[in-house]
């Protein structure tokens, strides 16, 4: 059932849940967040380029999926890597952005996900595990994606299928 449910919201499942690379990034507007911290959540990791138009047009229903839904057991992160802090401001006044965006230096956590494109985004599970991904710009405001998320945020435990 949990397969189907990934491939229906377009996301790609992983056959097996890898351990998702711990980090800890400054965060737009002060502080940090470390991966780590964040255990016993649904973290969304999505990594953008202010610049790109295919995150440009994503972002928008990434937005909209961070206020729907308004719950503590599900965190949404945006990660920006060589970008200006003055133009990750602008894109996030621009697209109305309220969950947290993450930045660094250089593409060291980009890299240790092996994202090669943008946008791509990481669905991790509440144990730190990488359990599925998509590798391209998505709406995330589709029923299929909202039905994955409220899947994935009534699981306790992540149970291999």
């Amino acid at each position: 059932m949990a397969t189907a449910q990934f491939s229906e919201a377009g996301v790609q499942k992983l056959r097996v849940a890898v351990d998702a690379p711990d980090f800890t990034l400054k965060e737009l507007g002060g502080g940090k967040i470390s991966l780590k911290e964040l255990r016993g959540k649904i973290i969304l990791l999505n990594f953008f380029a202010t610049w790109w138009p295919n995150c440009q047009r994503e972002s928008p229903s990434f937005a909209k999926l961070s206020e729907e839904f308004k719950t503590p057991d599900l965190v949404l992160l945006k990660v920006a890597s060589k970008e200006k802090e003055k133009d990750i401001i602008k894109y996030k006044k621009e697209h109305h952005i309220s969950s947290p965006i993450l930045f660094e230096d250089d593409a060291a956590v980009a890299n240790a996900y092996g994202v090669w494109s943008r946008p791509q985004t990481f669905f991790i599970n509440r144990e730190g595990k990488i359990i599925g991904r998509a590798l391209k710009e998505m709406d995330w405001t589709t029923k299929n994606m909202k039905d994955l998320i409220e899947y994935l945020l009534k699981e306790k435990k992540w149970i291999e299928l």
